[in-house]
């Protein structure tokens, strides 16, 4: 029996109206989880600038891309000469691989599914640690430390917040975390693509001033801008280097490391989008609940949730596009997942009801 159609990332909304003969713009993406409030005109009327004026297009970007360093150094507080730059976080995970000699790494299960591929492709074996639904995929640090010595890993790969399940381990958590690790003689990677709606919890300056853990970040979900694929790395600055080194010449274009720093110096939008989110992902939590829906705790930008056995999560994954125009992000394809865990990002409170309403008609039905 053929698999059914599922496409590999949220966000794919081409290629499910081409599937599902729609019209691309009549979707609404809950499947994506990117902030819903579109960079400013301010910004983008400073780029039309940059552009109108020639130079950012006619020149090469600064291949050391010290403007963009520093603009994440102020924005994360950190030591410049610790950033690396990228096009997105799994390239920075790549040249980590790569320049940290990795041929063993211990990922948990369930999660973001581009790591396996990336690692695989970087010759490197995967180990996997399965996380568990009925402990709301929380982590203990003393059996993945035993799970690590065992596999002879020599490096651990964790999100925090988690993917899918949007679980935030406290920056304490994770150093003790981190400690096991060093102590089985491997190192620690941290993907923080979504740790700017919990910044206090980053690992960014422990990153900086210690040896044995990198964190990589991504300017893509927060500031909605996963167009431009602008991600970087913090690491302390010998393995630094050796990373970009590890990475291609100008891996980013000129005009997104522009945006990029325009976006970070863009204070009263950061502000308004934790706000946001804040405000709506617990409503929308609540709400989920209310409707008979598992609902994992997040402190990211999307709530993973789960339908009962009486509901058949592709059939229902598919009307919810069909019948209502909504696209959510199906889970099936995370390892360790099934077709009955949906993830929906959280957007502005309008969409957000549409959601709520489209969810309670199916429910219903």
């Amino acid at each position: 029996m053929p698999k059914p159609f599922l496409p590999e990332h949220g966000g794919q909304l081409r290629e499910l109206a081409m599937r599902f003969n729609l019209e691309e713009d009549s979707l609404l993406d809950f499947s994506a989880s990117i902030n819903p409030a579109p960079p400013s005109d301010k910004m983008i009327d400073s780029l039309c600038n940059s552009l109108k004026a020639h130079k950012v297009v006619t020149t090469y970007p600064d291949a050391q891309y010290l403007g963009l360093r520093r603009a994440i150094a102020g924005y994360i507080d950190v030591d410049p000469a610790c950033i690396a730059i990228g096009n997105g976080v799994m390239p920075l995970l790549a040249s980590a691989i790569h320049a940290l000699r990795i041929s063993r790494c211990m990922i948990l299960v369930p999660g973001f599914t581009e790591y396996r591929r990336t690692l695989e492709t970087c010759g490197t074996i995967c180990h996997t640690l399965a996380l568990r639904d009925e402990d709301q995929f929380r982590i203990d640090c003393g059996h993945i430390a035993a799970q690590l010595r065992t596999s002879g890993a020599q490096a651990l790969l964790i999100a925090n917040p988690q993917s899918p399940s949007g679980l935030l381990l406290s920056k304490l958590q994770l150093d003790q975390l981190r400690n096991a690790v060093v102590n089985c003689g491997a190192v620690m990677l941290v993907d923080e693509a979504y740790i700017d709606y919990a910044p206090h919890e980053s690992l960014s300056h422990l990153a900086a001033e210690s040896r044995g853990l990198v964190v990589l970040r991504s300017l893509t979900k927060f500031f909605s801008m996963p167009g431009l694929r602008v991600a970087y790395s913090i690491a302390h600055r010998d393995m630094r280097n050796d990373m970009q080194a590890a990475m291609p010449l100008w891996p980013v274009s000129s005009i997104a490391a522009e945006a990029a720093q325009l976006a970070m110096a863009d204070t009263s939008a950061i502000a308004a989008a934790l706000d946001n989110n804040a405000r709506e992902r617990d409503v929308l939590a609540d709400r989920l609940c209310g409707l008979g829906l598992t609902v994992f705790p997040s402190a990211a930008n999307y709530l993973l949730m789960k339908l009962d056995d009486s509901q058949g999560g592709a059939e229902f994954w598919r009307r919810l596009i069909v019948e209502h125009r909504i696209v959510v992000r199906s889970c099936a394809n995370f390892e360790g997942l099934s077709p009955q865990y949906l993830r929906v990002c959280i957007r502005n409170h309008s969409d957000n009801e549409r959601l709520l309403d489209a969810l309670s008609k199916m429910l219903k039905s």
